[in-house]
C-alpha cells in the first residue's frame, strides 16, 4: 500500500483545481450562446397593452408614504436620544468600575442602583424602548390597514 506523500497531495490538488476550472468554464455560457426562450402555447394570444391594468404601488400614494416617513423620523429621533443616554450610562459604569476597582456585575449593579441619576437614565431608556416598540406597531398597522384596503378595493373591482 502506497503512502500519501506531499508530492502526491500536490499533484492531486493541481488535478482537482484544473478539473473544477474546466467544469466551470465548460458549463458557463456566453451571452450569444443561450438557448432561445420557449414560445408561448398560443402565439396569437397576446393581450393588448391597453387592456392590461397596472397595479398602483402603495409607495405611489403620497399619504401612505408620508405616514411611513413620519414613523421613520420619529424612530430616528428616539434612537438618537437612546444612543446619548446609553453613552451617559456607560460613562457611569466606567466611573463606578474605577471607583470600586472591580468588574463584578452584581457589585456594580448594586452601586449604580444607589445613584438617582443612573435610575433616571435607566428609566428614560426603558421609556424610549417602549416608545420604539409602539412606533414599530403603528408602522405595521399602517401597512396592514393599507393592504386590507387594497384587498377590499380589488375584491370590489371584480
Amino acid at each position: 500500500m502506497k503512502k500519501f506523500t506531499s508530492k502526491n497531495l500536490v499533484a492531486f490538488a493541481v488535478i482537482a483545481i484544473a478539473a473544477v476550472a474546466f467544469l466551470y468554464i465548460g458549463c458557463s455560457r456566453e451571452g450569444g450562446e443561450r438557448e432561445p426562450s420557449q414560445p408561448s402555447a398560443r402565439p396569437g394570444a397576446e393581450v393588448p397593452a391597453e387592456t392590461v391594468q397596472q397595479k398602483p404601488s402603495r409607495l405611489d400614494d403620497p399619504v401612505y408614504r408620508q405616514a411611513l416617513e413620519d414613523r421613520r423620523d420619529v424612530r430616528r429621533e428616539l434612537l438618537a436620544t437612546r444612543r446619548k443616554l446609553v453613552a451617559q450610562m456607560e460613562e457611569k459604569i466606567a466611573a463606578a468600575k474605577e471607583r470600586l476597582g472591580t468588574d463584578d456585575e452584581a457589585v456594580l449593579k448594586v452601586e449604580l442602583e444607589k445613584d438617582p441619576e443612573w435610575n433616571s437614565l435607566h428609566a428614560r431608556v426603558v421609556d424610549i424602548l417602549t416608545a420604539l416598540e409602539d412606533n414599530r406597531k403603528q408602522a405595521a398597522k399602517i401597512v396592514r390597514d393599507r393592504i386590507a384596503a387594497d384587498r377590499q378595493k380589488e375584491s370590489g373591482d371584480k
